[in-house]
């Protein structure tokens, strides 16, 4: 039990509760968050580790090595954590939503060690939201979606945030085709309500990528 998320895991096997079991515990709606701290994703707060800490009847020294107690302030390392802006915007998992502006909200903290391992640069990532159950089982309504905007070279069976010409904004997974063009698909297997959209690459280049979707976080 070298780290603070394995010494999570530990306690929380021994009472015998699910990740899901234990964030409902904790008062909190989503597994992810309670998966990502015993993954070392993410770093929780004293008000967090006090919570799982109750939870699960064990002493907060227990879960905290002397190397590991947060800033009093709660605030993650910045050498160890990169603050990801979040937009107040939507990406549709549909036809496209459109937004009317854009604002920055406060964000999301993630691994520096792990976006390394990602290939990706923090003042390159962006954090929205998705809207709609078009691509689902990868995406689901209301998942917190994380694009790099440096990557905006379509790649075949990788997702992507595009610019609609009607503006709207849209997560949709691209196929290239053998016999040449594209497909933008939806993950949804309803071909009838979301059927794929077939276009040739020049077509494809009047859809503007606004990124690669390279995490989703959500409930399970």
């Amino acid at each position: 039990m070298n780290t603070l998320g394995s010494r999570i895991k530990h306690y929380r096997n021994i009472k015998g509760l699910s990740q899901r079991e234990l964030a409902l515990a904790c008062g909190w709606k989503s597994q992810s968050r309670v998966g990502n701290y015993e993954k070392d994703a993410r770093e929780p707060n004293l008000d967090d580790i006090k919570k799982i800490a109750e939870v699960l009847k064990v002493n907060r020294s227990d879960l905290l090595a002397d190397d590991e107690v947060p800033q009093k302030n709660g605030s993650p390392s910045e050498k160890e954590y990169a603050l990801i802006p979040q937009f107040k915007a939507r990406g549709s998992c549909g036809d496209g939503y459109l937004n009317d502006h854009v604002e920055v909200s406060e964000g999301l903290v993630f691994k520096r060690d792990w976006l390394a391992r990602m290939k990706a640069k923090p003042e390159n990532l962006r954090i929205i939201y998705a809207e709609g159950d078009s691509m689902e089982p990868y995406i689901f309504d209301g998942d917190v979606v994380l694009l790099d905007s440096s990557r905006t070279e379509p790649h075949d069976r990788q997702s992507y945030v595009v610019l609609r010409p009607d503006g709207g904004v849209s997560i949709k997974r691209l196929i290239q085709k053998v016999a040449g063009g594209w497909l933008i698909r939806s993950d949804n297997a309803d071909k009838s309500k979301y059927p794929d959209e077939q276009v040739s690459p020049d077509a494809l280049h009047e859809l503007p990528i606004i990124g690669r979707v390279i995490w989703r976080g959500g409930e399970m």
